[in-house]
């Protein structure tokens, strides 16, 4: 006894399934006309395999070999025996499910916020209540634009995975793009897996080749599969834009847009820029946009101060409602609440009990003791600094820019630590001594290209390096200005015991570090119980600087065992990071420190076995300091989180610091 489907050959809706030339799609879209035969109808299917095309418009009363099957058909019996109890049990149990499903039925007047939802029963994840509020807002949209700006920790992505499911389950969208950080996409393929069981294929240039290789030269993986995810820097690149726009190309007299639905995680990083041109992301983003019906922005700092940088954010999301402005109107102010979704876990801890999420301290501020010559370091800075600015006072608007960025690009790396304001002053001494002399434009060109996001580290180090080295060859138009101030640091640096000679600053050991003192002591606060390490415990540390991680590395496995210090930075293979992670958070590995830099700062959960950061450094973007500290503080920690950052009176930079801070 076999079960069939009832195959019913009408006029086809949409919403349903119909197998065509021996691929099954479903019905996105019918046009009917009167030709000279009679009515015939213009079908849109979108496929549901791999192959391609994705999609084709087919006359349907043309076509041969056409199956139709209704969403509400069941299977029927082919014989005259009664059905095995096995098969109607399986009858029975996909009968309930089908009834739970809220497909929409085209000649039903219901509202849509009436429906039953069904994605968070067909996802292996434990839903709280406050996540349903993004999949109902979203459901309620003819064209859902959601900015779900919800607190660090709170589940943005299980959110945006619900939101997909019920509309990949009520057949409202089918391509789906998922835009991430580089070092987030290996998260996001799994994460969408194993709670949602939807598969994801990465885009890159390996994948892009292995396709090449396989359907032929002129394969285009934009076009090739319906679920995507891939990074927003790999994206930016002009040769794959191109390919991906190439591949948005539809039929003409096509009623649909040619993706469906976008995703894009850490969208703050693609935000426009207050002044000045925008950068490569969010231009990149402005093009993508359109291309989609359905658009989904994801971050925890969607402001960064600047109204512009927000609104134009949010014309890039919902151009219907926003426009970039450098002032909210009291209407635009009431749109903001249709499109933004944000809630703070002490919001959600306030509403419920027991609490959900676990109380962090306020940041415990870890004095330091400098020593004289560390002093003497930071008073030689201040010098150095005061004359610069004195200099430039009564220069030109892009001579002062200048100024501001030299003072700038070595005063953050002091604040770091020593090795690394010592290696960017020995680019900078070298400059110096250069027979070129770099223009206004030069360092206007360097300070650009330091601020643009690259996701690599190291690729970041070496701007740095070179930035140092133009604003040292810029510097020498005052150097017989600057005699004394260039002399007074020298002197600091050598009566610290770094030598600038030397190509291998990160190698040196200061004569005296009051930071990695205080950090030291601080693992055996933490980490320790009667002189041992204890097992239940584990640190964060992150800094700034990829040379502040190179330097604590070597002087924390000169105290520890190696095999005790992780490390986590932008650029690094991504298996290799995801094998970090799991480490990490394995209560049976020996690790007892994780070292990252802010690569390390966005989507990554790491609460599961640690629950104290320490900033060895601290950035001036305080929306940074909170992704940071959402690694840990976030939902699913089961204890009190810890935050701890260094605090002076003896050094101006970080007591203001400690302000920004708290």
């Amino acid at each position: 006894m076999t079960i069939a489907s009832r195959q019913i050959l009408s006029i086809p809706r949409v919403g349903m399934f119909a197998t065509v030339r021996n691929r099954r799609g479903v019905v996105s879209a019918v046009e009917p006309f009167d030709g000279d035969g009679g009515r015939l109808h213009l079908v849109y299917l979108e496929y549901k395999d791999d192959q391609f095309p994705p999609e084709d418009r087919l006359l349907w009363e043309l076509e041969p070999h056409k199956n139709l099957l209704e969403p509400t058909a069941l299977p029927v019996s082919a014989g005259t025996d009664p059905m095995p109890p096995e098969d109607f049990d399986a009858l029975l149990r996909a009968s309930r499910w089908i009834a739970a499903t809220p497909y929409l039925d085209p000649d039903s007047d219901g509202p849509l916020d009436r429906l039953p939802i069904s994605s968070p029963f067909h996802g292996a994840v434990q839903v709280e209540d406050f996540q349903l509020v993004p999949l109902l807002k979203a459901l309620r949209m003819p064209r859902v634009n959601l900015l779900i700006a919800d607190d660090v920790g709170l589940g943005k992505t299980i959110e945006a995975g619900l939101i997909l499911s019920e509309l990949l389950l009520r057949r409202r969208i089918q391509r789906v793009l998922v835009l991430t950080p580089a070092s987030l996409r290996l998260q996001w393929r799994d994460e969408m897996w194993e709670k949602f069981s939807l598969s994801f294929n990465l885009v890159d240039r390996a994948e892009t080749h292995l396709l090449r290789k396989r359907l032929g030269m002129d394969a285009n993986p934009w076009r090739s599969f319906s679920r995507i995810i891939s990074s927003y820097h790999y994206l930016r690149q002009d040769d794959v834009l191109d390919q991906f726009m190439a591949a948005c190309r539809t039929p003409e007299g096509s009623p649909h847009l040619p993706w469906d639905l976008l995703i894009v995680d850490e969208c703050h990083n693609l935000m426009p820029s207050a002044f000045g041109d925008d950068s490569d992301l969010c231009r990149m983003l402005r093009l993508l946009a359109p291309q989609f019906e359905h658009r989904i922005f994801l971050s925890a700092t969607p402001h960064n101060g600047h109204t512009q940088c927000f609104t134009g954010l949010l014309e890039i999301l919902d151009p219907v409602r926003f426009s970039k402005t450098d002032e909210f109107k009291p209407a635009e102010r009431r749109r903001v609440q249709h499109v933004v979704l944000r809630r703070l876990k002490r919001e959600i801890n306030a509403r419920t009990s027991p609490a959900k999420f676990c109380d962090r301290f306020r940041p415990q501020a870890l004095p330091l003791p400098l020593t004289e010559h560390e002093v003497a370091l930071s008073k030689a800075f201040d010098t150095f600094r005061t004359a610069i600015r004195k200099l430039m006072g009564s220069g030109a608007r892009h001579r002062r820019r200048a100024g501001n960025f030299a003072v700038e690009v070595l005063g953050k790396r002091l604040l770091s630590c020593p090795i690394a304001f010592a290696e960017s002053w020995r680019r900078c001494k070298e400059g110096l001594t250069e027979e070129h002399v770099a223009a206004e434009a030069e360092v206007e060109a360097v300070r650009r290209s330091l601020q643009k996001d690259t996701g690599d580290d190291r690729e970041t180090q070496t701007r740095e390096s070179t930035a140092s080295g133009v604003v040292g060859a810029w510097l020498k138009t005052f150097e017989t200005d600057l005699v004394g101030e260039i002399t007074a640091l020298d002197e600091a640096l050598s009566h610290l015991g770094i030598e600038l000679a030397t190509d291998d600053i990160v190698g040196q050991t200061p004569l005296s570090d009051a930071r990695f003192d205080a950090l030291a002591a601080l693992v055996e606060k933490l980490l320790t119980c009667d002189g041992a390490f204890r097992d239940d415990e584990r640190l964060v540390v992150f800094t700034e600087y990829k040379t502040t991680l190179d330097y604590l590395i070597r002087r924390l496995r000169e105290c520890y065992p190696a095999e005790r210090i992780l490390t986590l930075f932008g650029g690094m293979d991504e298996i290799e990071r995801d094998l970090v992670k799991q480490a990490f958070n394995d209560p049976a590995h020996p690790a007892w420190i994780l070292l990252a830099t802010d690569a390390a700062a966005e989507g990554l959960n790491l609460q599961r076995t640690a629950r104290y950061v320490m900033h060895y450094d601290c950035p001036w973007n305080p929306s940074r300091l909170e992704q940071r500290n959402g690694r840990l503080d976030r939902h699913g920690q089961a204890r009190d989180v810890s935050v701890y950052h260094f605090v002076s009176d003896q050094d101006q930079d970080l007591r203001f610091l400690s302000y920004v801070i708290v």
